[in-house]
């Protein structure tokens, strides 16, 4: 006879965890400034790159969206107007 555990029974290790970037510290502007300019911020600091910029998102999203969801909703809107700041129309839909 086979034992099978309960998906609630296995422990999960796998946290998140800040990581440091090579692109310079934002200093308090992903809070200070409004979206559009911290949009345009990222896109300058982070060299056009999606995958850079989409990480630093990402990582203000996650560690902030239970402690203050607000903030969190203004970092997707950073999101939304990077992409149409970069042109990519294919990410808007």
């Amino acid at each position: 006879m086979k034992y099978l555990k309960l998906f609630e029974e296995y422990e999960i290790d796998e946290k998140l965890e800040f990581q440091h970037s090579d692109a310079p510290d934002a200093e308090g502007r992903f809070r200070k400034l409004g979206i559009e300019k911290l949009a345009s911020w990222l896109i300058r600091t982070r060299g056009r790159d999606l995958k850079k910029i989409t990480g630093s998102i990402n990582q203000q999203i996650n560690f902030n969206k239970k402690k203050d969801p607000a903030y969190a909703e203004k970092m997707e809107k950073v999101r939304i107007e990077v992409y149409r700041q970069l042109g990519r129309k294919d990410l808007l839909k």
